[in-house]
């Protein structure tokens, strides 16, 4: 059996939510599937192409169809199994054929949904993020929760935004991959004063709070270290006491988290904590923001401290409480780390491959 996954763009660089469609791609193909992963160089949901964002489709297309850097190789280990297809855009006649589709953000479920060749039955969106940004407004993703295809979602809060539309969906949570993400340094072993963070550049992403938040507490506790680690270059005028990672690779990152003895997350928004949950893994004592992708897996005074989106007192109090006071700092770190490993992927995957099994007793092709 094949099965496609409709990927907005290209991967060349990490992201999160590319991260979890080829986690399930790579077990998928260890179970005898054959899967691939579809890059379009044009996206744009079937809404109209602006003459310059045209060209620019157009020369990305040429450029990446002789150097392929729309593959995601090179930072995440991708099954060799899993076939990576780059086409000019989700309109059917580029896309290979397929027993099952998998549309994974807004603007690809409305190109499968008009797909021809397959029962709507086989056709399923896996939503990871309200994808209320960029050229897509509240009422477009609202729109494409309604499109006739299966809905997938990773959060109890997005699956509460599709059942309020009036349509229904599976809960397929994320997992974390403990091989890569677990405790190499005991909490009490650690430096309380070196707080982990993750650095971005959208606004969305609150790091202008957390660098903020992070000056009153330098005032407050001067022995404090940041650890930054991100995608984009280094952000301009960083204090020396901030240290930046760009791209760390696997081994790195692990160590980045278990060096650290407090994970900072800002977001405002979130699908899911990919970073939270990763964090704890490693033992970190989090603070974080109450949007509803942490709260997935931070509860207050329990697993997390957390604290209200674009409080950046709120998270510097929190910060300097953890420093101060060991053994809650201990605490939060234990039993974030108890919480995240009920989320593995052998139990996500499990759901994934019992939703797909239950179409195939349906003719693929219609």
């Amino acid at each position: 059996m094949r099965i496609l996954f409709l990927l907005p763009g290209g991967a060349g660089v990490p992201v999160g939510g590319v991260k979890v469609v080829l986690e399930y791609a790579n077990r998928l193909a260890a179970d005898g599937y054959e899967v691939g992963v579809v890059y379009p160089s044009c996206c744009r949901g079937l809404r109209r192409v602006g003459f310059w964002a045209w060209c620019k489709a157009v020369l990305r297309f040429i450029v990446y169809s002789i150097v392929p850097r729309y593959t995601a190789r090179s930072w995440f280990p991708l099954d060799k199994r899993v076939k990576e297809h780059w086409v000019w855009s989700l309109k059917e006649q580029y896309v290979p054929k397929a027993d099952v589709y998998v549309a994974t953000a807004a603007q690809t479920a409305y190109y499968l949904a008009q797909y021809n060749r397959i029962l709507s039955s086989r056709k399923f969106y896996f939503i990871q993020h309200f994808e209320d940004w960029g050229n897509s407004s509240r009422e477009y993703v609202l729109a494409s929760y309604h499109l006739p295809l299966r809905k997938w979602v990773i959060a109890r809060w997005l699956q509460s935004i599709v059942e309020d539309e009036g349509e229904s969906s599976t809960l397929i949570p994320n997992g974390f991959d403990f091989s890569q993400f677990h405790l190499t340094i005991s909490p009490e072993a650690r430096n309380k004063n070196r707080v982990c963070m993750l650095y971005h550049y959208l606004a969305w992403k609150g790091c202008a709070d957390g660098f903020a938040a992070l000056e009153i507490v330098k005032k407050r506790c001067p022995d404090l270290r940041v650890t930054l680690f991100g995608v984009p270059p280094c952000p301009k005028g960083l204090p020396d006491w901030y240290d930046y990672h760009q791209r760390p690779t696997r081994e790195e990152h692990r160590r980045l988290y278990n060096e650290a003895s407090i994970f900072l997350g800002t977001s405002h928004s979130e699908g899911w904590g990919l970073t939270v949950g990763e964090a704890m893994a490693c033992g970190c004592a989090v603070v974080c923001t109450d949007n509803p992708g942490y709260l997935e897996m931070a509860e207050d005074r329990n697993t997390a401290l957390v604290v209200p989106v674009g409080d950046v007192q709120a998270l510097a109090d929190r910060i300097i409480r953890l420093i101060e006071d060991d053994d809650l700092r201990l605490r939060i770190a234990r039993a974030g780390h108890e919480n995240i490993l009920r989320f593995t992927w052998d139990r996500s995957y499990a759901i994934m491959q019992r939703e797909i099994a239950s179409v195939m007793n349906k003719k693929s092709f219609v």
